[in-house]
């Protein structure tokens, strides 16, 4: 506009940059330098708007999550707001404290997927749609080559995989009516059988034989209360689901779940009975995760949200006792809903938090939080994991990307 906001003009090459914008910065010593951030990262104009380019060492993109395969180097995979799922090789050929930026290219799953990958043959990839759309892909198997047209000649059309041939990606959903999953719903291959499979619905559902078929081995582990929950309508995301799902390394068919209605359960005996421990929890909230302990059978970390309700104070508990008794451990994190915690794999007193204002470590196990990287981007970290083998911690972020860090400094000092 350029008469206060009686009219407006559409920039004439705005659509060469991405949709969904959440900010714009106009220079005010040179009005004709621009920048625009949105969903698909962080753009630049030198000339008022006529014409925009990437910016690409801004690292703006909008991580929800980060997975780390067992491949040497191993690949890193995570989903993008409005771009779809990537991959990306943690280089450590100069070594842990210099891991350099890599290009990252298309990898299953959509723009809101967890990632599951076969400890054992990290070829075999589980992801998902919308709202539980699982898939199952095999990257050994070539990608079909899609017929298309250009530079003046007619390509054939793609030649479909005979019947009996090798599958890419197969549709693994269980065929079951009226299940409701999350956004983004848990899906977990079992530390003790990489053939095993868990999803998470309103249901649990294991497979044994890698998602070819399902059997549901819990009941609604949600309040299931019809006044909560929301229209049946393709517009409107599912509530009471589950949210955070996960079994322990140390014990096979210990299985804890919480579900975005503060619901948490256990089952120690593989899903042939549940135990319900909401009670022994002091907040009720949208897990954001469970963690069974690596180092201890009976220890369990849990980390809420209430960002849905407003609510920005960070919940992170600890149990030693299988979830019938919780303790904070919050320490002085300061405020910011808690997206995510885990255990460092040589030491039961490091843990690290991700949060909406950044990324935290203690040493003590929680009695004191320190910073977590010093040249992080203070931003929201949607998720951490680290390489039991390359002893590397990775941070997804939501608007700066993914970082990576050496774990053995921080090791370090908590000895």
């Amino acid at each position: 506009s350029k008469d206060g906001g009686k009219t407006f003009a559409t920039f004439a090459n705005s659509r060469t940059i991405h949709g969904d914008h959440h900010g714009l910065w106009i220079d005010p010593k040179n009005t004709q330098i621009i920048y625009s951030a949105n969903d698909g990262g962080f753009y630049q104009s030198e000339d008022g708007g006529a014409a925009w380019k990437f910016a690409v060492s801004a690292g703006g993109s909008q991580f929800y999550n980060i997975t780390l395969d067992s491949s040497s180097p191993a690949w890193a995979y995570g989903s993008i707001q409005d771009i779809g799922s990537r991959r990306g090789k943690v280089d450590l050929s100069q070594g842990r404290d210099k891991i350099p930026g890599v290009d990252w290219e298309d990898a299953p799953g959509g723009e809101g997927s967890h990632h599951a990958v076969d400890p054992k043959n990290p070829t075999i990839v589980y992801s998902h749609g919308f709202y539980g759309n699982f898939t199952r892909t095999d990257l050994s198997v070539p990608a079909p080559q899609r017929g298309r047209r250009g530079g003046g000649a007619q390509q054939p059309p793609a030649t479909p995989p005979a019947p009996d041939a090798p599958r890419r990606s197969t549709n693994i959903r269980p065929k079951e009516e009226g299940l409701r999953a999350q956004w983004m719903a848990p899906v977990l291959v079992s530390p003790h059988d990489p053939a095993t499979v868990y999803l998470g619905y309103q249901f649990v559902f294991r497979s044994t034989n890698r998602g070819d078929t399902w059997e549901k081995i819990s009941a609604d582990l949600t309040a299931n209360d019809p006044k909560q929950m929301l229209p049946r309508s393709s517009s409107e995301i599912p509530y009471q689901t589950i949210t955070a799902l996960d079994e322990s390394p140390r014990v096979k068919g210990l299985i804890y779940t919480g579900t975005d209605d503060g619901k948490l359960h256990v089952t120690t005996d593989a899903g042939k009975t549940w135990t319900e421990l909401t009670s022994g929890v002091p907040s009720t909230k949208w897990y954001s995760r469970v963690v069974p302990s690596q180092h201890a059978d009976a220890t369990v970390y849990i980390t809420q949200r209430g960002r849905e309700d407003d609510d920005f104070a960070p919940y992170i508990y600890k149990s030693t006792d299988g979830g019938k008794t919780f303790t904070s451990i919050v320490g002085n994190i300061p405020a910011g809903p808690v997206n995510v915690i885990r255990e460092d794999p040589t030491n039961p007193n490091i843990l690290y938090v991700g949060t909406d204002v950044g990324a935290f470590v203690t040493t003590d196990g929680g009695k004191v939080w320190q910073v977590l990287g010093g040249n992080l981007p203070s931003t929201q970290v949607s998720d951490l994991a680290v390489h039991p083998r390359d002893n590397v911690i990775v941070i997804s972020t939501y608007g700066r990307g993914v970082w990576a860090m050496d774990a053995q400094r921080v090791r370090e000092v908590g000895r």
